[in-house]
Order: structure tokens, then C-alpha cells, then sequence
């Protein structure tokens, strides 16, 4: 028993999934800065067009 669990924490470490939502995470981070910096630019540039 002392010799599966150090195989099952290496299969939990070397996981794929692991590897696929850390790529997703970066992936959705980037959809949303992306938002983000375009909702303020928007909102910069309607702000500047009703300036007298």
C-alpha cells in the first residue's frame, strides 16, 4: 500500500486536466482584459466626445 500512494500523487501532479484548465484559465483571463481594456477605451471615448 506504501507503494501506490506515492504513483497516485505523481498522477495527480502530471495530470492533464491540470495542464488543460491551467491553459483555459490563462485563455479566459485574456478574454476578459481584453473586455476590459475595450469597455474602458469606450467608455474614455465617450466621455472625451461630450467635452465641450
Amino acid at each position: 500500500m506504501n507503494n501506490q500512494e506515492p504513483k497516485k500523487q505523481q498522477k495527480y501532479a502530471d495530470s492533464e486536466i491540470s495542464d488543460k484548465a491551467f491553459k483555459r484559465a490563462i485563455i479566459w483571463f485574456g478574454i476578459y482584459a481584453l473586455l476590459f481594456c475595450i469597455g474602458v477605451a469606450f467608455v474614455v471615448g465617450a466621455d472625451n466626445s461630450y467635452l465641450p
